[in-house]
């Protein structure tokens, strides 16, 4: 099966789209997703590039962030 990924401006925008192409016989499935970013996530995000850029060595790798994680569960 072949794969679309669009990108829209807004969510109403893709509704739009999904309901346009839910229409048309020859596309199999169409998904919507709300996969929005806010601006407090985007700020904690570049907020850690920087402090690794400072220290790499101070960072977890995700294997060990994530072994840890389960040891407290």
């Amino acid at each position: 099966m072949t794969f679309i990924h669009f990108k829209t401006e807004t969510y109403e925008q893709a509704q739009m789209l999904e309901q346009l192409l839910t229409n048309i016989n020859f596309v199999h499935d169409v998904e919507v997703n709300k996969d929005e970013l806010n601006d407090f996530t985007i700020s904690k995000l570049e907020e850690s590039a920087a402090l690794y850029k400072k220290n790499p060595a101070s960072f977890k790798s995700w294997g060990d962030a994530k072994k840890d994680l389960l040891n407290k569960i």
